[in-house]
């Protein structure tokens, strides 16, 4: 029987530290591919980001250890209750969580810094409109390419 347990906690442990390895080669290629010279805002983001997911690939490598260790130990010593097993297991559970977390936390930052970025598009998308509709009301056309038509001033 715990041959079998053995066997399958360190398969899962290898997929973990599979997981771990292919996100740790996303984070290093999405590190490569960002722009030069970010924005403070921009900068402070990635930062931020950075240390999560470091954080994030320390747990899950953690997470392996544990889930080996923690199949190897009794779960009772002369009857009672190991206190190693309980507190590996403890600490397995307790990464988990920590896991959870930055995964929110996470996706929480990349909602904020897509809203910052989508608000900058849009006023940038509005001070195009804006400006063409000055151009051409300054070259005595209206909106519709028609001089004084039905959409002139509505940018104003």
């Amino acid at each position: 029987m715990m041959s079998d347990i053995a066997t399958a906690s360190a398969v899962l442990s290898s997929f973990v530290l599979a997981v771990a390895a292919l996100l740790g080669w996303r984070e290093w290629s999405d590190r490569r591919d960002r722009p030069e010279d970010p924005s403070s805002e921009d900068a402070r983001h990635f930062h931020h980001q950075d240390g999560r997911r470091t954080l994030g690939l320390v747990v899950l490598a953690l997470l392996a250890v544990g889930l080996v260790v923690g199949s190897s130990l009794p779960p009772k010593v002369n009857g009672n209750a190991s206190t190693p097993f309980l507190a590996v297991w403890l600490a397995v559970f307790l990464l988990i969580a920590l896991l959870l977390a930055l995964a929110l936390i996470d996706w929480l930052a990349l909602r904020i810094f897509a809203r910052r970025h989508r608000s900058r598009i849009l006023r940038e998308r509005i001070e195009i409109f804006r400006d063409e509709a000055r151009r051409r009301k300054e070259a005595g056309m209206g909106g519709n390419g028609h001089a004084e038509g039905p959409s002139d001033g509505l940018l104003d």
